[in-house]
């Protein structure tokens, strides 16, 4: 498949500095997104430490290799931030991560924690990822209802994410691809600011992948962007 891809981050209006990291490396066919933790110390170092083993993985010519040096890079950051928060004396150093492999006529898609990855096709948008919190726990026991889980305070805390604990275990899923159908990458601050229906409205649009992009961010601007804000647009071109 022949893709256009951009990707942008801003620290937004309220957050001091931006703990979130994103990589667009369309010649390795290869994006993602990496949201520190919020409330924890050193999060853009997480977030950057995610990137930087990322950017390192050389591609194989076998997909499953590819799949494989994506997870030992994950693993590797997971290692590395456990030793930092040890050597710092800090309870959790941690990151997010959201990733995205162009693997021919469909798309890999690999997380750990709540940054997500949406597939607008066929007119409609689809979330590929499953948020890796409480509110995913509380779901799955089916103790609490939507209404509960939505006012609980611990419904958005993390259960799985880099940085987290040892064993890390990223969770993949694929997805059919096709000319015209457009995919985000986007941290939670990009989510706290707009419904899916207005992405969905976004990504339906024609123009350059660079001014979605644009779009996306500047909406969550305007709103107040309580949070650091990041996305990447990759389009599949006919």
């Amino acid at each position: 498949m022949q893709t256009s891809s951009h990707g942008r981050s801003d620290r937004g209006a309220v957050r001091s500095h931006n703990e979130d990291a994103f990589l667009d490396d369309p010649t390795n066919r290869l994006w993602a997104v990496a949201d520190g933790m919020g409330g924890h110390s050193a999060g853009d170092i997480a977030s950057q430490a995610v990137m930087r083993h990322l950017t390192a993985v050389v591609r194989p010519p076998q997909t499953a290799d590819y799949v494989d040096r994506i997870d030992d890079a994950l693993a590797a950051a997971n290692q590395e931030l456990l030793s930092y928060a040890q050597a710092h004396r800090l309870q959790l150093v941690g990151s997010t991560a959201a990733v995205l492999i162009d693997a021919g006529h469909y798309m890999l898609c690999g997380w750990a924690g709540d940054s997500r990855v949406y597939q607008h096709a066929g007119g409609g948008l689809r979330m590929l990822t499953t948020d890796h919190n409480q509110a995913r726990e509380m779901r799955a026991a089916g103790t609490f209802n939507d209404a509960e889980i939505e006012t609980n305070a611990q419904a958005s805390a993390l259960v799985r994410a880099i940085g987290a604990e040892p064993g890390l275990v990223v969770e993949w899923t694929l997805a059919d691809a096709a000319a015209h159908d457009v995919f985000l990458l986007c941290s939670d601050g990009v989510t706290k600011e707009m419904t899916e229906s207005e992405i969905a409205g976004v990504l339906a649009q024609s123009a350059a992948v660079a001014e979605i992009t644009a779009q996306i961010v500047e909406t969550c601007l305007k709103r107040g962007a309580r949070d650091n804000i990041t996305a990447v647009v990759v389009r599949v071109e006919p």
